[in-house]
């Protein structure tokens, strides 16, 4: 994943966490808010996921930037 992907990926997780926080408000209700952490929690582990993948390019003796 390029890292500009992996940014954009980023602000739309953010973006949808805070759009179920606005859809919480709009709909007076409570539930949308259970949904919240999910977009919040996908940003590290997409993170860890690809720098694991750099990680194991990088001790095979690849070039991690290809």
């Amino acid at each position: 994943m390029s890292e500009r992907r992996k940014y954009a990926t980023i602000i739309v997780l953010f973006l949808a966490g805070f759009g179920m926080i606005a859809l919480a408000s709009a709909l007076d209700a409570y539930w949308p808010l259970f949904l919240t952490p999910l977009p919040y929690a996908l940003i590290p582990w997409m993170i860890a996921r690809t720098r694991a993948g750099r990680d194991s390019v990088s001790s095979r003796g690849e070039d991690p930037n290809l």
